[in-house]
């Protein structure tokens, strides 16, 4: 790895009916020079006011190359009720970086933009580390 590299990445929350009873699908996307080797979805958090909960995950993904993308995750409307966050363990050119992605309640976004580099409108949060 290059002197200075981040692990650069977003994360991106469509709405997308697929027929699995689930609305919400988050996409982890490489914004790094380089492929990740692996990402780990480590945990999805859940936030509602004081109260939180979370989710161990453990869904892996291996060589996503720059400019990629992947499906890591999929949850109902009852998520997007709150403020939810992704946790990440992300290993690029033997290097390894804990990334964090923090959703605000997607059910009160209404007009999504599109999302450069996935085609779909969504709410995207960035991390680097």
């Amino acid at each position: 790895m290059q002197e200075g590299e981040l692990v650069r990445c977003r994360v991106a929350a469509c709405r997308e009916m697929l027929g699995d009873g689930n609305t919400w699908s988050f996409y982890l996307i490489n914004d790094s020079d380089a492929a990740l080797d692996s990402a780990v979805l480590l945990t999805v958090g859940y936030e509602w006011g004081d109260l939180g909960s979370s989710k161990t995950c453990n869904v892996r993904v291996h060589g996503l190359a720059p400019g990629a993308n992947v499906r890591i995750w999929r949850d109902d409307d009852s998520g997007a009720e709150v403020r939810m966050d992704l946790s990440l363990l992300v290993h690029m050119r033997g290097r390894e970086v804990r990334l964090q992605f923090e959703f605000p309640k997607l059910y009160l976004q209404r007009t999504l933009p599109m999302v450069e580099g996935l085609g779909k409108p969504g709410w995207q949060e960035a991390a680097a580390g």
